[in-house]
């Protein structure tokens, strides 16, 4: 049987082949040595979120963090803030109210919503704090891959350019494949990104992906916290799985980023990308073996008792899904198959906990709308993600077959 309570296990990564790209990449010009890590911090608050940004940044400066780890944040707000212009800092210990960490560059007018934007950051911020590690925080508004009334999904909305990272045209695994090396841990703090997706989209790029596939409150993820955890750990993964036990906690009624005591819906988890591509190869065998009985009585109460993410409530949680479907199926054959995915799936989180939600959930969402016209809506799109050479997609398909 499966132990559906594991949480926060560890795995040695498995090193994949670095992105190099030297188009982008510019000669250092730091006079610094090395440092343990830099933390990059890419705040595309040019929408509705400017003050959050802010407020973000004074609790980065609350942390008290060690002189060999570099904090580098890229702030665009929008146009109605007090300073409209972009600029980078370079995060320096502060308990003012107010930023007061300096300035290392000013940007006058970007867009934040253009996947080069985040590549030019990540290629300046490397070369000029170099680091024997890095950690990528995306910062902003976002909806996973699905489809929403502009039959698009993105990261990053940018209110000046009405532009957005794009998740299932490419842009966003693009930015990526521009950035001089693979990043050691990358966080989503952004709604609904969390997704197996997402992840496929960008795992190569990654070696821990921290997000989570609900929404995510305006508080975001609890900085000063999450930056302290560079005093106690090097390791990324216990970093990575430090961060999704910090947003949780900070979540609960009464923690740091909840003091009004609410009973919030929060989720997160933490995947090691060195395990992504055994799970994919078991959905693959998964699809072909019982998507001619994808409209069967179990597989549909499966779906239909999991709970449903995003908007237009169209996902659920992967572990959730096969957990139910391992509880209901008498099928010892298919219940080999199932118990090999949700096996996968717990070698692929490294943590992963949720608050408010069901039993089973706080890992990723896999696209499994219940009706037909969600599908049909958005297969198009679907069609253009990396995950969906698993064949996922159809196997959704055929649940709704009379």
């Amino acid at each position: 049987m499966i132990n559906s309570s594991v949480r926060n296990r560890f795995h040695f990564l498995f090193i994949l082949p670095l992105i190099l790209l030297t188009t982008l990449v510019l000669p250092s010009c730091s006079k610094d040595s090395k440092a343990d890590w830099t933390i990059l911090v890419y705040m595309a608050a040019d929408n509705d979120l400017t003050q959050q940004a802010i407020d973000d940044i004074i609790q980065m400066e609350e942390a008290s963090v060690s002189s060999s780890i570099n904090i580098i944040v890229q702030l665009d707000p929008n146009q109605y803030s007090t300073n409209p212009e972009a600029r980078r800092y370079r995060i320096k210990h502060n308990r003012d109210p107010q930023i007061t960490s300096p300035v290392i560059e000013y940007l006058g007018e970007i867009d934040s919503g253009d996947y080069y934007t985040l590549a030019q950051f990540v290629n300046w911020t490397v070369n000029k704090y170099p680091a024997s590690r890095y950690a990528l925080f995306i910062w902003s508004h976002g909806s996973g891959w699905t489809r929403d009334e502009n039959e698009q999904r993105w990261i990053c909305p940018d209110n000046d350019s009405l532009n957005q990272i794009s998740i299932a045209n490419g842009e966003f695994k693009n930015a990526f494949q521009l950035f001089p090396r693979k990043m050691d841990i990358l966080v989503l703090d952004a709604c609904f990104m969390q997704t197996i997706e997402v992840i496929t989209e960008v795992y190569q790029y990654n070696d821990y992906i921290v997000g989570s596939e609900n929404s995510v409150p305006y508080e975001g993820f609890p900085y000063k916290e999450i930056l302290e955890l560079w005093n106690v750990y090097r390791s990324p993964r216990y970093l990575a799985s430090a961060i999704v036990e910090q947003y949780i906690t900070a979540h609960e009624p009464g923690g740091s980023q909840n003091p009004g005591g609410f009973e919030r819906k929060a989720a997160c988890s933490a995947a090691s990308s060195a395990q992504l591509p055994p799970l994919l190869a078991l959905i693959t065998n998964f699809v072909e073996n019982w998507y001619h009985i994808a409209n069967s009585d179990e597989i549909l109460f499966a779906r239909e008792n999991s709970y449903s993410f995003n908007i237009p409530q169209t996902e659920a949680d992967i572990y959730e899904f096969f957990s139910n479907l391992y509880l209901q199926t008498d099928n010892q054959e298919l219940k080999a198959d199932v118990e090999e995915i949700l096996q996968a799936i717990n070698n692929l989180f490294v943590a992963y906990d949720s608050s408010f939600l069901p039993e089973n959930t706080g890992t990723a969402t896999v696209w499994f709308p219940i009706r037909n016209y969600d599908f049909y809506g958005s297969i198009e799109l679907y069609s253009k993600l990396d995950f969906a050479l698993t064949d996922w997609a159809f196997f959704v398909e055929r649940t709704f077959d009379d």
